[in-house]
């Protein structure tokens, strides 16, 4: 990993399962120290069983044998695999007042789109929801198997093509939560990262209003230019840009480029001097990526045109 990607994993937190900030994960982690516990204590009491037949203050019983090596653990098996699909159920279980935003794994990015049949806002590699409301993604795939999960949250889901899977999920505090995709799906798997970002419900109300509106108007002359560059070098055909070019979804939106916290699905920091990188040589930052080179544009148009999308926001 780069020394840029491990800064913004080290910005954005450790993802730990062991630390969790919504209902989904809280319920696992507490099944995971339930069912930790109670299968150490059927191990201990088993090996106490086997120490004191070896050591002669026990003295072997056929029924022994049964109770303690068949009984015991398939009674306990029984009683966890009862707590962990009323556990399971619980989490999975959909508000239909939700939230539901779209999201779609792709080699090796996120597409979002918060509310599809409604308000069909995309975004990227980045997702952003409300604390305390219930939230439903729908995940599907474009291409191969991926793998849905931020540890903090909730639980993970396979992306599955030609698949819609539902994960809801309810966040319990604010901040900015890792994820990860959990499935190998090709070069740069371990390239493929998102953030989630939860809000206060007010803050997610006019961030809402804030963003689903035209991009931000080239304020200067090099941001003109900028934007005229993304024009006149096709990138349209890929990319979308509200209010200067709406045609393009091979790629991801990039309406709100310059607000992301990171680039590259996670994987470097979001400013000027990383969107030039991208643009020259796309896939020297991320092996496998499916955008083209544009290291043939003018050192003026580059810089130019890295200005406009990091103005964005």
């Amino acid at each position: 990993m780069s020394e840029t990607a491990q800064s913004t994993l080290g910005e954005y937190g450790v993802q730990s399962a062991l630390a969790p900030e919504g209902v989904g994960a809280t319920a696992i982690n507490g099944l995971t120290i339930g069912m930790t516990v109670a299968f150490g204590v059927v191990f201990v009491l088993l090996l106490l069983f086997v120490w004191g037949v070896l050591a002669g203050k026990l003295a072997p019983r056929k029924w022994w044998i049964w109770a303690g090596g068949i009984a015991l653990p398939l009674v306990s098996v029984m009683i966890l695999m009862g707590f962990s699909t009323v556990i399971l159920q619980r989490i999975t279980l959909e508000d239909p007042k939700a939230l539901v935003i779209e999201v779609t794994g792709k080699q090796f990015w996120w597409d979002v789109v918060y509310d599809p049949e409604g308000w069909a806002m995309r975004g990227a590699n980045e997702i952003v929801i409300p604390k305390g409301r219930p939230v439903t993604f729908r995940l599907k795939s474009s291409d191969v198997i991926h793998s849905f999960w931020v540890p903090k949250l909730t639980g993970k889901m396979d992306m599955i093509p030609d698949r819609v899977n539902s994960l809801p999920v309810m966040a319990s505090e604010t901040g900015r939560f890792r994820g990860q995709c959990a499935e190998f799906c090709g070069l740069s798997h371990p390239k493929m990262a998102f953030e989630v970002v939860v809000m206060e419900p007010e803050d997610f109300d006019a961030w809402m209003q804030r963003s689903s509106g035209e991009a931000r108007d080239a304020a200067t002359t090099e941001l003109t230019r900028g934007r005229d560059v993304f024009v006149e070098a096709g990138c349209p055909a890929c990319h979308t840009i509200r209010g200067v070019a709406e045609t393009g979804t091979l790629g991801p939106d990039l309406s709100r480029v310059g607000a992301r916290g990171s680039l590259g699905a996670g994987m470097y920091r979001m400013n000027q001097g990383t969107l030039a990188g991208w643009i020259a040589d796309p896939t020297a930052m991320k092996p496998g990526a499916k955008m083209p080179s544009y290291n043939h544009l003018p050192g003026p148009d580059l810089r130019a045109l890295s200005a406009y999308l990091a103005s964005l926001k």
